[in-house]
């Protein structure tokens, strides 16, 4: 019987020291999870929200203030106003940019001649921009312009689409030599940038065009400078055939 238990015994201790190295991989294995979770990010977790707080440093070290005199107005390539150039005393005349759809809420603010402090920064996003406005208010009115708060315009104006048949129209070009506009009389059609390149020197050999255009109304804020009457080319056809443009 003394035998019967010591056999027993002996082979509970065998048992036991068998399962010694499994139990210590699995707290091996254990400490090495602990460890990669403490350290390693957790991919799933979702990142906190975004808020309209201040500027960051750096970009609280590029806006700056100045106050002068309104000189002009300045347009792009598709003959829109996009710029103000305001004569200070220490600077001379500084040329400060802004989207195409402000001008309108701008030019009512600060005419001509106009007394303004501007607020710009300088070279967001290190663009090619040197001078971008963030707002202007005019010294003489009280009255200014947060641009951010301005709205921006649809991609497509409306949905009313015209047709027209052009004949050797003016070929408006940008300083890379891209098409943005054909101009026939007081009439101006626009190219979104960039999406015609593929046919361009088909429209620049070609006299004849066949168009569908949107009207782009004159509620959503751009001013052309020569007050022509503006449409979005939606399609172009030369010689029988149409490129979709839009």
């Amino acid at each position: 019987m003394k035998e019967e238990q010591t056999d027993r015994s002996g082979s509970k201790l065998f048992a036991a020291g068998n399962n010694r190295p499994l139990l210590v991989v699995i707290v091996l294995l254990l400490l090495v999870i602990i460890w990669l979770l403490i350290k390693l990010p957790i991919p799933w977790l979702p990142k906190p929200p975004l808020h309209d707080g201040p500027p960051k440093p750096k970009m609280m070290d590029r806006i700056r203030s100045l106050a002068g005199v309104v000189e002009s107005y300045r347009s792009n390539p598709h003959l829109d106003i996009n710029a103000i150039q305001i004569k200070t005393s220490p600077a001379g005349v500084k040329t400060f940019d802004f989207r195409p759809h402000m001008a309108k809420a701008i030019t009512q603010t600060a005419q001509i001649g106009d007394s303004v402090t501007v607020t710009y920064a300088m070279h967001p996003n290190d663009e090619e921009v040197g001078y971008q406005l963030i707002a202007i208010k005019n010294n003489i009115t009280g009255k200014s312009d947060l641009l951010k708060d301005i709205p921006p315009p649809p991609d497509v104006p409306n949905h009313n689409t015209e047709q027209f048949k052009l004949s050797s129209p003016v070929v408006l070009t940008d300083k890379y030599g891209g098409i943005v506009a054909l101009r026939k009389n007081n009439l101006l059609f626009h190219f979104k940038p960039g999406l015609v390149d593929n046919i361009s020197s088909l429209i620049k050999q070609s006299k004849q065009f066949d168009l569908i255009a949107v009207h782009r109304l004159d509620d959503q804020g751009f001013i052309n400078v020569n007050h022509d009457k503006v449409y979005i080319v939606l399609s172009i056809s030369i010689d029988n055939k149409t490129y979709l443009v839009r």
